[in-house]
């Protein structure tokens, strides 16, 4: 049925000159082509139903190199894709050699022409129909906006004629903090996928994990979840340096925090059909990988920003430090109309101004290395150290630098690698106690457990949360300025896509470091990170 990603096929040979095959003498291999450096030789199983043989493609999301062979003799190798749910009949065709017919010497050679029998289902058709209702969602959402702005009394006769109507209720929706919708909306997006991801996509193959390096819609949730941790923590952190909260406060709310997020991980490990042996517990999880990575960028946000003081801006209100410091890159608006806009000066010290000079890109990006370079050393740190246990820890009985799937990729040269020195890491000091079903083993038939949120891993998934911590940075500096923002994230996302086309030579399978979510590659933190 649809959603099985499945197709079969079945070969039906064409006898000339009174000669007939013995259908049992018929053997099938193929390989997948979404399989790495799998081998080609892969038996297929086949089945004599009345004239034909019948044999089942059991992944439909990639092409498959098939050949077809009679009684060991090879008759014929082709590419095919095969579609989900689709049936396919192979017609094999005995030709002349022209060259041995030349010569008066008759060698027969086949020929293989694949047709559809029955039409494989249209899966396609729910995801138009989900955007023809999301584009007229979206009109009619653009529609009552326009009539909220055009009548904006509207909302408020309608309330009073429905005996509704409550000025205080009014006044109270305005004092509540704004709230960066853009990050709401980004959440409620990411949690949507998320939704699908974890209850089968409806068997779409990009709602599932790659089997191993490559990238689907379903690689992007949870990197997205960890950029807007990243974002949150900028917001909360200096959100309570402003209201005066001591930095030790701060910190053992992030512990505590810290110490719930795993332990809930941990206690969600526990949930998998059939119970859990406590000897096979699984230590490492998501919300394990989220804790660490939220309480590390949080400790180097609290001891790298200064911590904030007030100061009186030229309209006599109260400002803070860190509102001084973020619009040394452009103006400081204040709602006099006889103050001219000013901007405090680098020395922060009351009094000692000089003129507005307008927002510039270098402006920004001097400003946010200025005050955040001591995180940044800390990512530096953290990359590579990445780097040299990946490339140059020796793991016993693989190559040093390994990046497969083990298993049966590289001809089943390295079946016990999984995950290189990552993989060796995570057995090493929790033994069983990690991810016992990698999603590279039904593809590359491996027996090594590989835990896809491990040590190593969540060195770079720091770094994943920290650029999500730059982009809060730059939304809190250019907050005056929706135009500034945009532009300066949009300098972020090529940066980030740059480095990550370089590192994976712009290929989602193969490159220097491959992009590759079990491993949490650089290059798929520098992806996945422009995307957000």
């Amino acid at each position: 049925g649809p959603g099985a990603r499945q197709a079969t096929a079945i070969i039906c040979p064409e006898t000339s000159e009174g000669k007939s095959f013995n259908l049992s003498l018929f053997t099938v291999t193929g390989s997948n082509t979404g399989c790495q450096g799998c081998k080609k030789d892969n038996k297929l199983e086949t089945n004599v139903v009345y004239d034909s043989v019948h044999f089942l493609i059991d992944d439909t999301n990639s092409k498959w190199d098939v050949t077809i062979s009679y009684d060991g003799e090879e008759m014929c190798s082709h590419i095919w894709k095969f579609d989900d749910s689709g049936v396919y009949t192979i017609a094999v065709k005995q030709t002349e050699d022209k060259v041995a017919a030349a010569a008066n010497s008759k060698k027969i050679i086949y020929q293989c022409y694949m047709t559809n029998t029955v039409e494989p289902s249209d899966y396609w058709r729910p995801i138009w129909l989900f955007f023809v209702l999301l584009v007229a969602l979206l009109v009619l959402i653009m529609i009552l906006m326009i009539i909220k702005k055009r009548y904006p009394m509207l909302k408020e006769e309608i309330l009073k004629k429905l005996g509704r109507w409550n000025p205080e209720d009014e006044k109270e929706k305005e004092k509540k903090a704004a709230r960066l919708q853009s990050l709401d909306t980004f959440r409620g997006l990411a949690i949507t996928i998320m939704i699908f991801v974890n209850f089968g996509g409806g068997k779409y193959w990009f709602l599932e994990h790659a089997a191993w390096n490559g990238l689907s819609l379903a690689d992007f949730v949870f990197p997205w979840f960890m950029f807007m941790v990243g974002c949150s923590i900028v917001l909360s952190v200096q959100s309570q340096l402003k209201r005066n909260v001591a930095k030790t406060v701060i910190l053992k709310k992030v512990t505590v925090r810290f110490l719930k997020l795993f332990l809930i991980g941990l206690f969600l490990n526990t949930g998998v059909p059939g119970g859990v042996e406590l000897t096979k517990l699984r230590i490492p999880g998501v919300l394990q990988r989220i804790g660490f990575t939220y309480f590390v960028c949080s400790v180097l946000e609290i001891l790298f920003i200064p911590r904030l003081t007030a100061v009186e801006n030229f309209a006599g209100e109260r400002m803070t430090v860190e509102d001084n410091e973020y619009n040394e890159c452009g103006k400081f608006l204040t709602d006099d109309p006889d103050i001219p806009d000013k901007k405090i000066s680098n020395s922060w010290k009351y009094g000692q101004n000089t003129e507005v000079q307008p927002a510039t890109r270098r402006s920004w990006l001097r400003s946010l290395l200025i005050h955040t370079w001591p995180q940044w050393i800390v990512m530096i740190i953290f990359t590579a150290l990445w780097a040299c246990i990946t490339f140059l820890l020796p793991v016993p009985g693989c190559p040093t630098g390994y990046l497969g799937p083990g298993g049966i990729a590289d001809g089943g040269r390295d079946y016990n690698c999984t995950g290189g020195a990552a993989g060796y890491i995570d057995r090493l000091l929790f033994g069983s106690h990690i991810y016992q079903h990698p999603t590279c083993k039904p593809m590359y038939k491996t027996t090594v457990a590989h835990d896809p949120e491990g040590i190593l891993g969540s060195l770079t998934a720091v770094v994943t949360v920290y650029t999500g911590v730059v982009a809060g940075h730059v939304v809190v500096m250019l907050k005056s300025s929706r135009g500034s923002t945009i532009g300066a994230l949009s300098v972020l996302t090529a940066v980030t896509l740059v480095i990550g086309l370089i590192l994976s030579k712009a290929s989602l399978t193969g490159g220097w470091v491959p992009i590759n979510k079990n491993l949490w590659s650089m290059s798929f933190v520098m992806v996945t990170s422009c995307s957000a």
